[in-house]
């Protein structure tokens, strides 16, 4: 998937008996369109030393995460002071989450991206919510569906305002529209050294439920904008 500044894109390569020509493909898929190929992601099922190997050599880096499942619906308590209201209604506030002085990474980067994700709040799969604590935006968290699957993404709370149940209240909202539209399966990819992230999820009825090897990249001369 790559997204570099404002698109997405994917690309699937079949029917290669080498890792070298599959590279190539992809390479030349994306070159053509003026994009840059930002991850690989294995196929279910492949070994991944092979694969590791290669693309070390070109610049990628592995990134290990496990993918948790939710098992059981948690009740959880929201703070008087936060709101959680529709990104699409609340563009500037969502924008505020991004920009915020208290954000990681470069204003430049930040600014980035925040246009990359107003953009696709237009995604009629991707339901986006902003915390807000006493009218000022501290916070985002999204659910995106495909059929009866959902993913929770983007789970993000301003420093300042970490440790105060806006994490907690993100999910709880997020959740409870899944248990809306009876999704069977819900989803949330978490780093495998965030040991308080994964705390918190499995607080929220989350478990374990298999692990996930990636490899990515910037662009060279990026500002290192992340997916």
């Amino acid at each position: 998937m790559e997204r570099y500044p404002t698109r997405f894109r994917e690309v699937l390569i079949q029917d290669c008996s080498r890792i070298q020509e599959a590279f190539e493909q992809a390479e030349a898929w994306f070159q053509r369109r003026g994009l840059f190929c930002h991850r690989w992601a294995p196929a279910e099922g492949r070994a991944t030393t092979e694969l590791s190997d290669f693309l070390t050599q070109q610049g990628f880096t592995v990134r290990h995460s496990t993918a948790m499942a939710l098992a059981r619906w948690v009740e959880q308590d929201t703070p008087e002071q936060v709101r959680i209201l529709p990104a699409r209604a609340m563009r500037e506030a969502y924008r505020g989450t991004f920009i915020d002085a208290d954000a990681a990474g470069s204003p430049a980067t930040r600014e980035l991206l925040a246009e990359v994700s107003l953009e696709r709040l237009d995604d009629p799969q991707l339901d986006m919510v902003v915390a807000l604590w006493d009218k000022q935006p501290v916070g985002r968290c999204g659910l995106y569906q495909v059929g009866d699957i959902a993913r929770v993404m983007s789970l993000s709370v301003l420093p300042a305002f970490a440790g105060r149940g806006v994490e907690q209240a993100l999910l709880a909202h997020v959740l409870a529209l899944a248990r809306r539209l009876t999704l069977r399966y819900i989803f949330v990819q978490v780093d495998e050294t965030d040991a308080s992230r994964r705390i918190l999820l499995e607080e929220a009825g989350f478990v374990a439920d298999g692990e996930i090897v990636e490899f990515e990249r910037d662009r060279p001369g990026s500002l290192g904008v992340a997916p």
